[in-house]
């Protein structure tokens, strides 16, 4: 009875440990933004309005960033996203597939809603939230919203800034 009263206490000490290191990884925000007006348009290959949100960290440390976009029946679209920094030639370099993604110290990253297979129209939000290890960290970016508009013989560019251009 002893041994199995020993048995037991060492698994939950196991789990109470484990749990504690589990809480660790997750993400909580120390600052973030609500972005309106999202449109997202995918008619055809050549006629489109893909918008991307432009982010540079501001401080002298790695920030992680979780970016949503939300359609207008307030679902998730984050799947159509990539998150690009430059790269050669025409094509950037993808960081990473999806609205989870981490902009090291005086960096810029760009959340780039790609192309869908199908007609898709929506307009909605995006939320951008930031967190960094400096629990003391109040305002970690800057950034804007690029419009990008493309269609048969043409297409516009329009590039807004977040928040009045004050860090966030």
């Amino acid at each position: 009875m002893k041994k199995a009263m020993k048995i037991v206490q060492a698994l939950a000490m196991v789990l109470l440990m484990s749990g504690g290191a589990m809480a660790q990884g997750t993400f909580v925000p120390q600052g973030g933004i609500t972005v309106p007006g999202i449109v997202y348009m995918n008619i055809s290959s050549t006629n489109q309005m893909l918008p991307r949100i432009i982010l540079t960290n501001i401080t002298g440390e790695t920030i992680k960033c979780k970016v949503r976009v939300y359609d207008h029946d307030d679902v998730d679209l984050t799947h159509l996203s990539k998150v690009v920094k430059g790269g050669q030639g025409s094509f950037p370099t993808v960081v990473s597939g999806t609205g989870d993604f981490e902009i090291p110290a005086h960096s810029t990253r760009l959340y780039w809603m790609m192309p869908c297979s199908g007609i898709k129209r929506t307009a909605g939000y995006a939320t951008i939230e930031w967190s960094a290890d400096d629990s003391k960290l109040r305002k970690a970016l800057i950034g804007s919203i690029w419009r990008v508009r493309s269609w048969t013989g043409g297409g516009t560019d329009v590039n807004d800034p977040l928040n009045n251009s004050q860090p966030f």
